[in-house]
């Protein structure tokens, strides 16, 4: 058999088992997904059952392995199993309900199958880890949990002290690993393919189960929404690409007879200040594009969490009025969002605040729907806020105690994007969006249902992500030109994941009526040509994926073995893997980012003095801290002193030094401070290049 099949059926084994387990829980839900429940179960089962073994690692300082990732999972599936088995003896009447809801559960895994191996089959054209990207960092931080099994985990480059950045999204990655016994080199990649199937699925669902639930749509008209939804969010690009891409393109091909100008996907996330360069420059990245280039970066890895709470939120929306408002409080959704919107805090911090907007958003707008603007409701929205943050906090109060914020406080913006430039990127989103709010205005009499109030929180949500990386920046250390660059990547890509979820919205809504089925076709054909997007990218980034000979595998290291830029550095990847310690120390080069720099501490876990500058830089918001390691290292290799050396080794803890082409290119290496510490477990033939184990010489 080949390598590669038995870790993605092992991992598609584990995302069904998982779905199986919550999905005995969620009976509450209002909504009724064409998948069965099968996204929201998984996503809902990866919080709790990670969570619980997060919490039990950090509190408890039990080992994050095997055993407590397998044993915590089983401890809510039998009971679930168990309350399965009663309702099976005990609800007859609901057989047939059942029955349909099980076919649906098994129909939404076997698209959820078919969407993750279709990212298996391209993923494997290009497989490898990338030091361009913040891939040698995400990577970096799977082997380093893998490798030490403890949370909080020593940051593989700053020795010595733990990693301060929201890292639970790479490891809900290890924790998935660990349940399909599937190592990282694998794990990286099958990650990536699940997070393209849930999103793609999972916003057709949504958006098909939300406008099935307003009873006066047909369901072609539903399933259409729902496909322009999963469209636009999971293999979308934005207007950059219909006009200077698509457009753009045609027009050479007219004019003269070919394409003069390639497209390069990338360009469609950096248009502002980019093209032409001004000294404002930002980026508006968005999901297919990241699906593309393989970053398992936080805000890529939430999306699992992110489109269970949205659809969390919508299923609160649609819930009958209780009679006592303040009972909605113990609401299972309010309780199952205030976990999510905890977790976010620790996966991709800038998501607490986002969603918790749109959180409360949704239940304010659909609360005085339900109940009248009066000061009663307001005291309760309120209240389930206080409950929703507390508990969130609560439950992640051991990430804030060891997680130091690395900003610098919210400015407003002194420069701001061109008109033009924001109208080209996201005139598509703006129209569907803004359709959509005069339709809500207007439907209904001016009083439109409790389900509308809801895509209209929604929809506004992500205008005001659009909008606010024109008005505030959260301040770091890149500086003035670069000032808004991180506020609005985040803040954009999730405007992006919203307004997708309002396009298909619209699109469903407007199909079929009087007057808006010519807009909604025009629709149609726009969120399609935004989802040709992903198919360029592919061909631009993967080549051809039809070739099959040309496809690599899905390992994410394999690489590394015939790589040549990789000899002078292979075998002291392998020595180092190959030993059993759990916390090893090592000495290389003090790196660059976004360079081949730190290769041995990514390939391996172990913790080196000093790693990529910027990342550490940014993380601890002091450049002095990183900045005095650099020059340690740079004394270490170039003094040519023992007794400096063997100081720095006891200061550090140090178990192996790593001289490699990166080292030799970098300082003007005096081997003898240390050549003598230790046994040389390899050496390249010209014996410029080793590994020396320390306190064996």
């Amino acid at each position: 058999m080949d390598p590669e099949i038995l870790p993605c059926i092992r991992w598609l084994m584990v995302c069904l088992i998982l779905a199986m387990a919550a999905r005995t829980y969620l009976k509450f839900l209002s909504l009724k997904f064409p998948d069965g429940g099968f996204i929201l179960s998984l996503g809902i089962a990866m919080a709790v059952t990670f969570v619980s073994v997060w919490l039990l690692c950090t509190v408890f300082k039990a080992d994050f392995d095997t055993p407590i990732c397998v044993i915590v999972p089983l401890l809510y599936a039998v009971p679930g199993l168990l309350l399965n088995i009663k309702r099976g003896c005990f609800e007859k009447k609901r057989i047939k309900e059942r029955a349909e809801e099980r076919k649906r559960f098994i129909l939404g895994f076997a698209v959820f199958v078919l969407l993750f191996l279709i990212a298996f089959w391209v993923k494997g054209f290009r497989p490898d880890i990338d030091h361009q990207t913040e891939q040698y960092m995400d990577y970096g931080f799977m082997t380093a949990m893998y490798r030490q099994k403890c949370m909080p985990f020593e940051d593989m480059w700053f020795a010595g002290r733990d990693v301060n950045y929201y890292y639970l999204g790479q490891a809900v990655a290890v924790f998935i690993c660990y349940l399909a016994g599937v190592i990282p080199a694998y794990g990286y990649n099958l990650m990536l393919c699940m997070i393209f199937a849930y999103l793609a699925l999972g916003t057709f669902s949504l958006t098909e189960a939300f406008l099935s639930n307003m009873g006066d749509i047909k369901k072609i008209n539903c399933v259409t929404g729902g496909i322009m939804s999963s469209v636009m969010c999971s293999m979308g690009g934005n207007g950059h690409w219909i006009i200077y891409g698509m457009i753009g393109q045609l027009k050479e091909k007219m004019l003269y007879g070919k394409v003069m100008t390639r497209y390069w996907f990338p360009m469609s996330t950096l248009f502002i200040g980019y093209s032409p360069i001004t000294m404002d420059r930002a980026k508006h990245e968005f999901p297919s594009y990241t699906m593309v280039l393989g970053d398992l970066h936080a805000h890529v890895v939430n999306i699992l969490f992110t489109i269970s709470l949205l659809m969390l939120l919508f299923d609160y929306a649609l819930k009958d009025r209780e009679d006592d408002k303040y009972r909605e409080i113990f609401n299972p959704d309010i309780l199952l969002i205030a976990l999510l919107l905890g977790l976010f805090k620790g996966t991709n911090f800038w998501d607490f605040p986002i969603y918790f907007i749109v959180a409360g958003s949704v239940i304010l707008f659909c609360d005085i729907k339900k109940y009248g603007p009066t000061p009663g409701t307001i005291a309760a929205v309120i209240l389930k806020g206080l409950i929703v943050y507390a508990t969130g906090a609560l439950i992640m109060l051991p990430f804030q105690k060891t997680y130091v914020m690395p900003l610098s406080g919210i400015h407003l913006c002194d420069s701001h994007s061109p008109v033009y430039k924001l109208l080209i990127i996201w005139f598509v989103h703006l129209l569907m969006a803004l359709s959509l709010l005069i339709y809500i205005a207007y439907s209904g009499h001016g009083d439109p249902p409790v389900h509308m109030h809801a895509a209209a929180a929604v929809t506004m949500c992500g205008l005001g992500l659009l909008l606010l990386p024109e008005i505030i920046y959260v301040k770091d250390i890149y500086g003035e030109v670069y000032q808004r660059y991180n506020t609005m990547f985040k803040l954009t890509f999730q405007g992006f994941i919203l307004l997708s979820v309002a396009g298909g919205i619209c699109i469903g809504v407007f199909i079929g009526k009087k007057y808006l089925n010519v807009l909604a076709c025009i629709f149609c054909v726009a969120a399609i040509a935004l989802g040709s997007y992903m198919g360029w990218s592919v061909k631009e980034w993967f080549g051809n994926v039809f070739d099959a000979s040309a496809r690599k595998g899905i390992n994410a290291t394999a690489f590394i073995d015939t790589d040549k830029s990789y000899d002078d550095v292979r075998e002291a990847i392998k020595i180092i893997n190959s030993d059993s310690s759990r916390h090893l120390r090592i000495i290389e080069e003090a790196g660059n980012s976004y360079s081949s720099n730190n290769r041995l501490s990514v390939f391996t876990g172990a913790s080196t003095i000093a790693g990529w500058y910027v990342h550490e830089w940014v993380w601890h918001n002091d450049s002095k801290a990183i900045h005095e390691r650099n020059d340690e290292v740079r004394d270490f290799y170039e003094s040519g002193n023992e007794e400096r050396c063997r100081r720095m080794i006891e200061k550090y803890d140090i178990d192996y030094i790593f001289v490699g082409p990166d080292t030799t290119g970098k300082y003007v290496v005096d081997y003898g401070g240390f050549i003598n510490l230790g046994e040389h477990v390899w050496e390249s033939d010209d014996k410029s290049h080793m590994l020396i184990r320390i306190g064996d010489g």
